[in-house]
């Protein structure tokens, strides 16, 4: 039995001023899975990947797969339009401030433990600490 080829989904979307693309389609029995992508300005926000390796025999198989790749391309798109990929909705953890190389320095470096020469680690870590050292108003 020859398998019909479905033809993909494909979808603009308009939501916050900005144009989202959802594009479903199915990778073939060799690989069954079926795959949504939802796109904005080239860049891949989200994917779902759907197998349906368990029914590859189904008699039924294209009207199965046509429901399917229409079920999960009408979720991504009710999942923008609900706002789960937008930063509005979901602000950004707040990033703790990382101490500056001086405060992470140990507090005497005037004698290295090498017998009087510095290591190559130490020598890096003093340059960083008299730059910013510089920086401070």
């Amino acid at each position: 039995m020859a398998l019909k080829m479905i033809t993909g989904l494909n979808t603009d979307i308009e939501y916050h001023g900005k144009t989202y693309h959802v594009q479903t389609e199915d990778t073939g029995r060799q690989h069954p899975t079926i795959v949504t992508i939802l796109f904005c300005s080239g860049a891949i926000l989200s994917t779902r990947k759907t197998s349906y390796a368990d029914i590859v025999k189904a008699e039924n198989l294209p009207a199965i797969l046509k429901d399917l790749m229409s079920e999960q391309h009408k979720k991504m798109i009710e999942d923008l339009q609900a706002g789960r990929f937008s930063r509005e909705t979901s602000p950004p953890e707040p990033v703790p401030s990382r101490p500056s190389i001086v405060e992470r320095l140990p507090e005497d470096r005037s004698a290295p433990a090498s017998g009087g020469k510095k290591s190559l680690d130490d020598m890096i870590l003093d340059y960083l600490a008299a730059r910013e050292e510089r920086k401070k108003p």
